[in-house]
């Protein structure tokens, strides 16, 4: 343990403290002050008055205070959550240094996430080198997991640590799969996410919903209509996402299941909150659109503008009444555009355009 803590002081010495004009600041709120904490009340104070918090920690125990880590680590959390990460690194470095403390791989991965957001990728690289393996589990390998599946660049880094985290037993929950999945999917890679699923089943860790989301917006995107379905039927109580039904709505429709497309946009419709309204509406008015749903598309349009007016909703209820074929209603629409007061946007005009072009139609007088 004192190697362990040797290596953290040097790495520690080796990255410059930071002040509030670095790479990692934020304009998040200040902590909040709690009576019942005078440290955490003086830290906040100090970031007011920009003054650097290890001078605040160094006079708190020059004045003869205790400085539990569990005050640490807690003061370490609440300026990641008010995004001040450069200073939560100041602490985190501040507490490495310092060999009364002993750290555990939960802190290491604390660390790790703070370097990488305020240093970069490769000086968290270099700094996780520095620590001894016996320092590194499950958290610790997870946190790297996760920086390293943000970026389809970073693929090939991402594979052999999950590769590593196998060896070590450390797969027996969704997380790390979820995580490489992520990668996987965009990619439309369906071997590989059946070679996880498998291998999911034969460890008995069970698919979650993001799991379940990931697999099927890869089945849906390579229309394996088959594998939808029985992932489905496998997993019944799965909550999926209104992105991933609309996928797998298109995958139906693209197969030629119109009915079964039908239904799975009905599912998607329930879906939607409050939070996700406009960008849904407007995905579902598309492929009602591509389904022929004429009715569908107004009643939709209709509850988008209950949401609020947007160009992208204009956009996308002209389009797929165009799409139908109902001229005659998309022009009514872009009148009522043109009169909405909504700052103008070429889309519009030139989606109607394009409709008249398709129509072979004489193009009317537009804005």
């Amino acid at each position: 343990m004192r190697h362990t803590m040797k290596l953290l002081g040097l790495q520690a010495r080796r990255i410059p403290a930071l002040n509030i004009a670095s790479r990692g600041r934020h304009s998040g709120t200040l902590i909040s002050a709690h009576r019942n904490n005078p440290l955490l009340l003086r830290i906040a104070t100090a970031l007011d008055q920009k003054t650097p918090v290890v001078q605040v920690l160094d006079q708190w125990r020059e004045q003869g205070n205790q400085v539990e880590p569990s005050d640490l680590r807690c003061i370490i959390k609440k300026l990641q959550d008010s995004h001040r990460f450069s200073h939560a690194l100041q602490i985190s470095e501040w507490m490495s240094s310092h060999p009364v403390y002993t750290l555990f791989p939960e802190d290491i991965a604390s660390r790790v996430q703070l370097i990488e957001t305020v240093l970069g990728l490769k000086e968290a690289e270099k700094f996780l080198e520095s620590i001894p393996e016996s320092m590194k589990d499950y958290t610790v390998y997870t946190t790297l997991l996760t920086l390293y599946t943000r970026s389809e660049d970073t693929l090939h880094k991402a594979e052999p640590v999950f590769e590593k985290m196998r060896e070590l037993g450390f797969l027996l929950k969704p997380s790390p799969y979820n995580l490489i999945l992520s990668l996987y999917s965009p990619l439309r890679n369906k071997e590989k996410v059946n070679e996880l699923l498998i291998e999911m089943e034969e460890n008995n860790v069970e698919p979650d919903d993001l799991t379940a989301n990931h697999a099927l917006l890869v089945y849906a995107a390579v229309s394996d209509i088959k594998a939808m379905e029985k992932f489905l039927r496998s997993n019944p109580g799965v909550k999926l996402e209104w992105g991933t039904c609309i996928d797998m709505a298109k995958a139906y429709l693209k197969s030629g299941s119109t009915e079964k497309a039908l239904a799975m946009l009905h599912r998607t419709e329930l879906l939607v909150d409050s939070s996700s309204r406009k960008p849904a509406y407007e995905a579902l008015m598309r492929a009602y659109g591509d389904v022929g749903e004429r009715e569908d598309v107004y009643r939709i349009w209709e509850l988008h503008k209950s949401a609020g007016s947007s160009n992208e909703g204009y956009q996308a209820v002209i389009s797929s009444l165009l799409t139908i074929g109902d001229m005659e209603g998309a022009e009514v629409i872009y009148r009522e555009w043109e009169l909405g007061g909504l700052p103008f946007d070429a889309r519009i005009p030139n989606t109607l355009i394009s409709g008249y072009n398709v129509k072979g139609m004489e193009r009317r007088p537009i804005k």
